[in-house]
């Protein structure tokens, strides 16, 4: 199990736990060592005072000479585990070949003269053992003759050492025991037990309930944290409900604006089939309007055309004809204007999709707008980028789109004698590049015809508001022209009935072009939405 997957006890537990441990044993370790150095110092004592006497009787037993040449050994209490032996040099030293103390001690005496002892302490098993050698000096007190091997394992020194490292052993586990167990009990009823009451209380909260509150009564900072608690749900408690009521107000105010919502859009309805059938009722006294005026127009001319001289009654019959005339065809395309976006709204549009040749297309939409912009003087270009591609799409509607681009170009853009300069619009078509995934994934093939006009431009903050419906510019020359404002807003929307977009780059004293990008092949999605 990971630290972090631990309870805040278990963690608290381990942590002081292993605080604990190391504690005591850095604790014990100091007497336990202080024990072992005193019970070895003793015993290398014992072993220089046995030494001494025991070299006393060695030498009674086999004379005083020191030249090196005697040998003994004694065992005065081998039943205690004590060995003593005097080897001459030669001796030690073939007998060093398989003792490393005896070894080491030699290398000693004969390295320092002055050196009078040697000892080591190890453990054989269980049995504490303690080797002491003495060097034997020849008779000029510096070389070495000989050494006495004193080898000692006393049974007391070594249970004295276990009963320490028991008895150390033992207080450690007692101390350990009892530290961990204080401390465990200390923090549950101190510590852990208010964080579980908070614990709890807090999961409450979280499951809903807020009327729950923390009891701790430990006089201390958790009786703190408690209070802060409760005070923080009592304030909770106080905004929900605050919101219930802000939600139950929200949902009245909603189902009123779900009903007004549903009036509007039954108003929105009525509106759309009123203008409809307002505006097809308004187009058959219109057409009789504007047949008589033509042919009384007609009638007029024959008139005048007949005399030399033509009186003042029928140059005034034929201007007030005229008048009857143009005012009467401005009134029908306003109807008709009104009668498009009412369908474009009610979604009755359908498509009629067939094969556009883009070039033919627009030299047909070129010879349309011509009387216009040659009564102003205005020079019209068709300009071809590549090879002109053909797109399949509903023809009404892509040349009402770029009828709608031409006419305002010729409205908007002011003749020579104004300006000082040739007034040109340009109608450009080109092929794109692959544009967006289309309905299959495969990437588009785009065509883009664009109206470019040396007009006055439009202003940046204006490109958006230009597509709204009646909205028209307050300033330049749109003051001299008359319009509905709906020209540009129809186009939009039939431009996405036909699954492309306009595009407006223009800026004041530039001119403007006004694009219509659409695929060569019709998107399903948009055909089938603008059909439904």
């Amino acid at each position: 199990m990971k630290w972090r997957d631990l309870s805040l006890a278990n963690k608290t537990l381990v942590a002081f736990g292993g605080a604990v441990v190391v504690v005591v044993l850095a604790a014990l370790t100091v007497p336990f060592f202080r024990m072992t150095y005193l019970v070895d110092a003793g015993q290398l004592e014992v072993s220089r005072r046995d030494a001494s006497t025991w070299e006393a009787l060695g030498r009674a037993s086999v004379g005083s000479s020191t030249t090196g040449d005697d040998l003994w050994a004694l065992e005065p209490e081998d039943r205690i585990g004590i060995v003593a032996r005097r080897l001459p040099l030669g001796i030690a030293k073939s007998a060093a070949l398989e003792d490393s103390f005896l070894r080491r001690a030699i290398s000693s005496f004969e390295q320092d003269s002055m050196l009078n002892e040697f000892s080591s302490v190890s453990w054989d098993g269980t049995t504490r053992e303690y080797r002491y050698a003495q060097p034997v000096r020849g008779d000029d007190g510096l070389s070495l003759a000989g050494v006495l091997l004193l080898e000692r394992r006393p049974v007391q020194a070594t249970r004295l050492l276990l009963y320490n490292s028991l008895f150390l052993f033992l207080a450690g586990s007692v101390v350990l025991i009892a530290s961990v167990g204080a401390f465990y009990l200390l923090t549950h009823k101190v510590f852990l037990n208010p964080v579980r009451s908070l614990k709890e209380t807090a999961e409450r909260v979280r499951e809903g309930n807020l009327a729950i509150r923390s009891e701790i009564s430990t006089g201390d900072e958790f009786e703190d944290l408690a209070k802060a608690f409760n005070s923080m749900l009592a304030d909770l408690q106080v905004g929900q409900d605050r919101l219930r009521g802000i939600n139950s107000a929200l949902d009245l105010k909603l189902n009123e604006l779900a009903q007004s919502n549903l009036a509007l859009h039954e108003a929105a309805k009525l509106k759309g089939e009123f203008l409809a059938n307002v505006s097809h009722e308004l187009r058959t006294p219109l057409n009789s309007i504007i047949g008589f005026a033509e042919l009384l127009l007609e009638i007029a001319k024959n008139e005048a055309a007949a005399l030399e001289e033509v009186p003042a009654s029928i140059s005034k019959r034929v201007r007030y004809n005229q008048n009857i005339l143009s005012a009467a065809r401005n009134l029908l395309a306003l109807i008709n204007s009104l009668l498009e976006m009412a369908k474009i709204e009610a979604g009755k549009v359908e498509l009629h999709i067939e094969s556009v040749p883009l070039k033919d297309t627009c030299e047909g939409l070129l010879a349309l707008i011509s009387p216009q912009a040659d009564k102003k003087g205005i020079q019209l270009k068709l300009e071809e980028i590549g090879e002109a591609p053909t797109i399949r799409t509903d023809v009404k509607k892509f040349q009402q789109i770029l009828f709608n681009f031409l006419s305002n170009a010729v409205k908007f853009t002011d003749p020579m004698e104004r300006t000082g300069r040739q007034g040109i619009v340009t109608l450009r078509v080109e092929r794109l590049p692959s544009g967006t995934p289309g309905s299959e994934g495969a990437p588009d093939e785009l065509a883009r015809v664009s109206v470019i006009d040396n007009g006055p431009g439009i202003p940046p903050e204006e490109h958006a508001r230009v597509f709204e419906k009646f909205h028209q510019l307050d300033g330049g020359a749109t003051k001299e022209h008359a319009g509905t404002g709906l020209g540009l807003a129809i186009s939009r929307e039939l431009a996405h009935i036909l699954g492309g977009e306009i595009q407006l780059v223009s800026d004041v004293g530039k001119g403007s072009m006004f694009s219509l990008i659409l695929p060569l092949e019709p998107r399903g999605s948009r055909r089938a939405e603008a059909v439904a």
